[in-house]
């Protein structure tokens, strides 16, 4: 019989949300409501949640407003991004969860950033990986919900790339985002509590 103490894996993870700081050179406003970060803790301490993982529906809303500015720039567009982070500073191999605490010897390895699976979903499907769960490999990884650079898709399309101007507000369906996470870290790793954090990052097109 194998016995799991009580908590005996948590993980936490992050979520940021960031916008460019630079003056806005086509648009008159950019930014995410709200802009502030949202922590989620996972604790593993049964059979079920090791093996199956744990699934957080909605553990944030991503919220986009972008404005033209009085004279409309037909130049106008965004991109959204997500990064991840395990705070390599403080020694963390770039493909492992920070280490906050360890319990007991640690004979095994630390739990790999790929067991952190993210999925960002809306009901226009505007990011092409709406609906998918995503993976990280390394820190600094960047995954793009709405990618850098493509030609202005208008709001109101409720199709793939709308990256035109328009906000959550009259168009909710395709600048709402919720994000989902789900972690399966089964019984390969050394138990302990362990932190990620991911960033999402809206800017501006040049």
């Amino acid at each position: 019989m194998i016995l799991i103490r009580k908590s005996v894996f948590s993980l936490f993870v992050a979520l940021f949300f960031s916008i460019q700081l630079h003056a806005q050179i086509h648009c008159g406003l950019v930014e995410l409501v709200p802009n502030t970060t949202v922590n989620s803790l996972m604790t593993f301490d049964d059979f079920t949640s090791y093996n199956g993982g744990i699934i957080i529906n909605s553990v944030a809303k991503i919220r986009v407003r972008v404005q033209d500015k009085a004279i409309i720039d037909p130049l106008c567009s965004w991109s959204l991004v997500m990064i991840i982070d395990n705070n390599p500073g403080a020694g963390t191999p770039a493909n492992e969860w920070e280490e906050l605490l360890q319990y007991g010897s640690g004979a095994a390895t630390n739990p790999p950033m790929s067991t952190l699976e993210v999925r960002i979903r809306n009901a226009c499907s505007t990011s092409p990986i709406d609906g998918v769960f995503q993976t990280f490999a390394n820190n600094g990884d960047l995954i793009d919900i709405i990618a850098p650079l493509l030609p202005v898709t208008p709001a109101g399309s409720c199709v793939n790339n709308v990256n035109g101007p328009g906000d959550y507000m009259g168009n909710y369906d395709e600048f709402n985002f919720d994000v989902d996470i789900r972690v399966t870290p089964t019984f390969a790793y050394n138990p302990g509590i362990y932190q990620l954090n991911i960033r999402f990052h809206l800017e501006e097109n040049p």
